[in-house]
């Protein structure tokens, strides 16, 4: 029986993972320029971020030479092309990082990502032990939500919380995210570099412990378009 986005125990002979797939595919709600601002790179703190974290995870997970750590949509139409690449990285990578923000719950664009990604199905690979709650869908806050705005289908997952740190910066993350983080320069630097930190590492124990089914969305259409949980199951 098929278990879309619920784990099943399997035996090793069956894991396949595509030695070019991302090990996780970073979705956000993408910015784009005003019309009377000049032009700029209005995703620039996001790019920063995947460029740190796929470090951080190559390190991690000792990649070989040619396997892309993560991927995220830098084509200029991005958030609307549905290309190849897009859809193998949402059919075949192993983790999946929505950026929370108040535009990104918006963005049809977005919930048909996570929709890509929660469809298939995931399982504990032989042997390992994740922590209550912790599955290959990995969100972090990005810009604050108020708690009331956020869709079940998106606060019944584990937010990431980074722990093991001095007291001062998990409360700096959920009160300013990521953004904000990057947005405070030297202010915030030293919690962006130590939340990005133990961020890896969790993508990293996801890798270890789960593996989730390649299925490539043929059809960007049947995805859902909304994190209202209508029609078939979102999680």
């Amino acid at each position: 029986m098929s278990h879309v986005g619920r784990e099943r125990h399997v035996t090793e002979e069956e894991f396949r993972v595509d030695p070019g797939a991302p090990v996780f595919f970073l979705s956000y709600a993408r910015t784009k320029n005003r019309v009377a601002a000049p032009p700029r790179d209005t995703n620039s703190k996001v790019f920063q971020l995947f460029v740190d974290l796929s470090d951080h995870v190559v390190e991690l997970l000792g990649l070989p030479p040619g396997r892309p750590a993560g991927f995220m949509d830098r084509m200029i139409d991005g958030g609307q092309l549905w290309t190849e690449d897009l859809a193998f990285a949402a059919g075949h990578s192993q983790v999946f990082i929505p950026l929370i923000s108040p535009q990104y719950l918006n963005s049809a664009w977005c919930a048909r990502e996570w929709d890509a990604f929660a469809r298939r199905r995931f399982t504990l690979r032989p042997g390992a032990a994740a922590t209550p709650g912790e599955t290959p869908i990995i969100p972090v806050n990005w810009s604050v939500v108020e708690r009331h705005r956020v869709p079940p289908v998106v606060s019944q997952r584990q937010m990431f919380t980074p722990t093991r740190l001095p007291s001062d910066i998990a409360p700096q993350y959920h009160d300013e995210g990521i953004y904000g983080l990057l947005s405070l320069g030297k202010n915030g630097k030293d919690a962006y570099d130590a939340v990005v930190w133990r961020l890896a590492q969790r993508v990293a124990k996801a890798y270890h412990t789960h593996w989730v089914q390649a299925q490539v969305p043929a059809d960007m259409q049947q995805l859902r378009a909304t994190f209202e949980e209508v029609g078939h199951d979102l999680v």
